[in-house]
């Protein structure tokens, strides 16, 4: 069953050309996801993307999930010997092959929760964090036929614009899509995100200004 919902959540993802054509990435994908059914570890090689670095690890994948962004598949274990919850892209597995020994998923482990309050595939122990938006009215209408987290909620404001309100465990996930909607958003809280924001704003226009003196 779990690998069948899988399937059916990842669709999109194996329609890619590009990853269906790639070997490394459909023998990666297969390896894991057969010790996800057998519930067998595998030892893997894993690039980090902050530095480029490979490290190599004892994995126990706990679950497999689909981001909806990019089309990318994450899984979610536990690292040894550490013994820490690792959250591992499929594209940065440099080398992956199963062992002989098996493991159990832990009793409290429910995926379910673990991304009820996530953006995307982001989760922490954390309480979420409350995210309220501003939309104008320009884009108002295309923003209330989505429903983007099962959080949300929606008010209309008298002259048109949208306020919007989510709890989400790491807002952080959400800046590519904040980004994506441009001036016709705003963050009202928390700060540390509107501060964020903000900030790409003015060195975007810096960027602009250069050029445009050139």
């Amino acid at each position: 069953p779990q690998i069948s919902r899988f399937v059916r959540s990842s669709a999109n993802s194996f329609d890619d050309e590009t990853k269906r054509s790639d070997p490394h990435y459909q023998r990666t994908l297969e390896v894991l996801t057969l010790s996800w059914a057998k519930r067998q570890k595998v030892r893997l090689w894993y690039r980090s993307a902050a530095n480029g670095v490979v490290k190599e690890h004892v994995f126990c994948p706990y679950f497999i999930e689909t981001a909806a962004v990019g089309q990318a598949i994450y899984v979610i274990g536990q690292i040894e010997p550490e013994d820490v919850q690792r959250t591992y892209r499929l594209e940065r597995i440099e080398r992956i092959e199963l062992i002989p020994s098996y493991y159990s998923l832990p009793d409290d482990f429910d995926s379910d929760a673990l991304f009820s309050q996530a953006w995307g595939i982001w989760y922490s122990d954390q309480e979420p964090v409350t995210v309220r938006l501003c939309f104008s009215s320009a884009v108002a209408k295309r923003v209330r036929e989505t429903r983007w987290h099962l959080s949300e909620s929606v008010e209309p404001l008298e002259d048109g614009e949208l306020l919007w309100k989510a709890e989400i465990a790491e807002p952080r996930e959400m800046v590519p899509w904040i980004r994506g909607w441009g001036c016709d958003v705003e963050v009202l809280e928390p700060a540390w995100l509107r501060e964020r924001i903000a900030d790409e704003a003015k060195w975007t226009a810096a960027l602009y200004e250069n050029q445009t003196e050139e």
